[in-house]
């Protein structure tokens, strides 16, 4: 006999003859295996008619296992969250030894990409009630170029092309020696230096249950434990999901874990499409493009040891898609901080979900949202909350509804995908003595089909403290070219700098950059638009599609050189650029602290640290952490004649790395150190 239980009468469930038979399952687990036949036997308890009643249903357990396939049955113990452990996991060869990407593989990658194309543009949510609002003026417009010089690139060369693929979706990052980008089908590992430490590899050679290059890779450097993350998802085959690649060294060319991680919820029509991915203390989060929109946390500890134990969880967000906004781009596609201080967030402090609504894209409001995750890496769960919602100075992030058909360019008359509804990747978290600041950016229209570039520095005055709005802009100088696709970063000195595309009906598709000191007035980018590369023809190959990333990573060896890469256009071939910057003070001005001179050495059961030719004689702050963000030591030390000298107790401590971090509101320096036992 086959009794549907509705889902109504579901409160208790207890799942007898597994491993644990009086632990309580999630949702979605018993909704699989209440639809299909096994040996199992369900204990259920309800009372639809203020009665108590017990039946037992019989399934076959070989039809369960079908229905659930690779899933593992794994517990939830709060509701609202689910445990699932990864379903594949294997250990790569050295990348070096890799064979390279193929002509073969590239058009294959190319035409499977163009299908997962139509499928997102099919799934696009049409929500009713997204009804386009009147235009508000953008009173943070900043109509004039900055006027302090900046320097050009001190490197700057050709990425990996895929014009394939379309659009290629350039993304990468900085690590210590390398930089490794990667696009829709493949990726490559570059010395600083620019030179080739590997060729062109397609991404099925890494990531071996994905043959058909699906796409969207995010590429990350974990700098607090020296290792690569490389992802792709996997969207073409239920269940759906992702895999998640780690470097067992900090050479990018050497051999890597590789994770795979999937939901029998998450079907080829409802996946974490536009997937994105941050470095936190108790976990790698991602949020992405799915329903109802959710945050997944993996178990970085695990992975980071090569565990095959490694799992995530999984929660829905408190509010549906609707709320965020609506006739864009890019609809939801939330972000979680990607931390760039000093030090991971102490331990168990949480991670924060930012997004933002419009009201000219038919959202309920102009604000920017903050939700706090929590994580419990011991119960396996994960509280996501409300935290703080911001009112920024009114913007305008509607274009044409999704068409894609918005920035213009010379001598075509196809326009480019302006990218908007969302906060572009990524989104930098750093840590100062005295506040927490993250900056944001996003694609607005400023008028006439003009896009500028929306930028906010949010603080927070403390771990856990509300967020406020410290300044915002909106870069958009007045000569008739639009900047969109952006990415933004803030160095060790609080200096932000933007990084961006760029195009007119006078200017072919190109990359350009811009930033802004600590010290000048707030609320502008000050900085003289740099152009990273310009573009000679029209890009045609790829309709209207653009990007859909670029990506800033801030340099750990010196926590001052931002390292970009994005798309630009030359022959009408959508072409890829890996460059580097640092933010200099207007000539003449120097910044005090690039003069300080800093030692730190291990004497027996000390680290002797001093600093000479200080900015002043203010107090500094000297403080030890370790790899996961615990703070180990504080002192505050008061310098003489711009010079200072303490020691710092590692006795007791395992031999490891740590974090030193020296400086106070006005400056900070932060070092890596290892203490031997």
């Amino acid at each position: 006999m086959l009794l549907h239980i509705p889902k109504k009468l579901l409160p208790c469930i207890c799942i007898k003859e597994l491993p644990n038979p009086n632990t309580a399952y999630s949702t979605p687990v018993i909704e699989k295996i209440h639809s299909f036949l096994g040996i199992l036997c369900i204990n259920l308890s309800f009372n639809p008619y203020r009665t108590m009643k017990k039946m037992y249903l019989f399934i076959t357990a070989a039809a369960m296992s079908a229905a659930l396939g690779a899933q593992s049955l794994t517990p939830a113990a709060k509701p609202g969250s689910t445990y699932l452990l990864n379903t594949g996991f294997y250990e790569t060869i050295a990348v070096r030894d890799m064979p390279l990407q193929t002509e073969e593989q590239r058009i294959q990658a190319a035409a499977r990409h163009q299908r997962l194309e139509e499928l997102r543009e099919a799934k696009r949510p049409k929500f009713a009630d997204f009804k386009k609002k009147d235009e508000q003026p953008d009173a943070a417009r900043q109509t004039a170029n900055g006027t302090h010089p900046l320097a050009g690139p001190v490197i700057n060369f050709d990425g990996q092309a895929d014009a394939n693929s379309c659009p290629p979706d350039p993304d990468g990052a900085v690590g210590s020696t390398q930089f490794v980008q990667a696009v829709n089908s493949s990726y490559q590992v570059f010395t600083k230096a620019g030179a080739a430490a590997t060729g062109v590899i397609d991404l099925a050679s890494l990531f071996t249950n994905i043959p058909g290059d699906d796409g969207d890779p995010i590429v990350l450097f974990d700098k607090f434990a020296d290792r690569w993350v490389i992802t792709e998802f996997q969207v073409s085959v239920a269940p759906c999901g992702f895999s998640v690649a780690i470097s067992k060294t900090a050479d990018a060319t050497g051999g890597y874990y590789v994770y795979n991680f999937s939901n029998a919820l998450w079907s080829t029509q409802n996946y974490p499409d536009y997937p994105k991915f941050s470095v936190w203390s108790d976990g790698y989060y991602m949020t992405g493009q799915y329903s109802p929109e959710g945050v997944v946390v993996l178990d970085r500890t695990r992975m980071l040891a090569g565990k095959q134990s490694a799992g995530m969880v999984l929660t829905a967000a408190p509010t549906s898609p609707a709320y965020f906004g609506g006739n864009n781009s890019l609809y939801t596609a939330a972000k979680t901080l990607d931390c760039d201080a000093s030090a991971l967030p102490p331990y168990g402090s949480p991670e924060y979900l930012v997004f933002f609504e419009n009201l000219a894209s038919g959202g309920f409001s102009d604000k920017i949202v903050f939700y706090k995750c929590m994580h419990d890496t011991t119960a396996h769960t994960l509280a996501v909350t409300r935290a703080d919602s911001l009112s920024p100075t009114t913007f305008n992030a509607y274009f044409s509804g999704g068409s894609e058909m918005d920035i213009s360019q010379p001598g075509s008359a196809t326009s480019l995908d302006a990218l908007d509804g969302t906060f572009n990747f990524r989104t930098p978290f750093m840590s100062f003595t005295n506040h927490n600041s993250v900056v944001l950016c996003n694609t607005v229209n400023v008028g006439s089909g003009v896009a500028g570039i929306r930028w906010y520095e949010i603080r927070q005055n403390g771990v856990g403290l509300p967020w406020s709005i410290y300044q915002q802009g909106t870069y958009a100088p007045a000569d008739g070219s639009s900047r969109w696709n952006g990415s933004i970063g803030m160095d060790q000195n609080g200096d932000i700098a933007l990084e961006y595309s760029i195009s007119s009906s006078t200017v072919y598709p190109s990359i350009g950059y811009t930033g802004r000191m600590s010290t000048d007035a707030l609320n502008s980018m000050t900085g003289a638009e740099q152009l990273a590369i310009t573009g000679t023809a029209p890009a045609i190959s790829c309709g209207n599609r653009w990007g859909d990333y670029s990506e800033m990573t801030l340099d750990p060896t010196d926590g001052l050189t931002f390292w970009n890469t994005n798309e630009y256009c030359k022959a009408s071939v959508q072409a890829s650029r890996i460059f580097a910057f640092k933010l200099p003070l207007p000539a003449g001005i120097e910044n005090a602290i690039d003069l300080a001179v800093f030692k730190i050495y291990q004497t027996d059961n000390f680290l002797n640290v001093s600093a000479t030719k200080l900015p002043s004689d203010d107090n500094v702050q000297v403080d030890l952490f370790d790899m996961v963000g615990k703070q180990i030591s504080h002192q505050v030390v008061k310098p003489t004649n711009n010079a200072v000298q303490t020691t710092v107790s590692v006795s007791g401590l395992p031999a490891a790395t740590y974090f030193v971090r020296i400086g106070n509101a006005d400056y900070q320096r932060v070092f890596k150190v290892h203490v031997s036992n």
